[in-house]
């Protein structure tokens, strides 16, 4: 079992991700704390089941995911899709860094989850171990989710 203070150091070293991941999912910044929240929380409460210590970051981030999507699922039962608060980006980004966000937006979860933890310098092996996915699966979502970008962006 991991020892509670390699777990504590695993999660500070993921904070930075876990939030990015999470954003992409929920694009919203209460959420995301949330769904952190629950998958540090469940994660712990689990930390004997995890048999290789190599294996914390993907093994956090497919918790985190799910947690994420629970999010998503449980908002779209309480209300309709019109209803839903609009996803602010912070104050501080260019005009670029926004188009940016709003196209990476527009791609499905999956391709943002796989481009994202790429982004992040996860190896494709990892992104599969973290969303559950083959890893033909993982390199054909990022190079969709790539030349959807190009597309998006050079329409702009």
């Amino acid at each position: 079992m991991i020892s509670d203070n390699a777990f504590a150091r695993e999660v500070r070293e993921l904070t930075d991700t876990a939030f990015a991941v999470s954003y992409l999912i929920l694009g919203n910044k209460t959420d995301c704390e949330d769904a952190i929240g629950q998958a540090v929380l469940r994660t712990y409460e689990s930390r004997g089941t995890l048999k290789i210590q190599d294996s914390f970051r993907a093994w956090f981030l497919q918790i985190l995911r799910n947690e994420a999507y629970g999010i998503l699922r449980r908002q779209r039962r309480i209300q309709p899709v019109d209803e839903l608060p609009e996803r602010n980006a912070p104050e501080e980004d260019t005009d670029e860094r926004l188009d940016l966000q709003s196209a990476i937006m527009k791609l499905d979860g999956d391709q943002r989850a796989a481009l994202l933890l790429q982004q992040e310098g996860y190896s494709i092996e990892e992104i599969g171990r973290a969303l559950d996915t083959p890893v033909g699966t993982v390199k054909s979502r990022i190079y969709r989710a790539k030349s959807t970008l190009r597309t998006i962006l050079q329409e702009n």
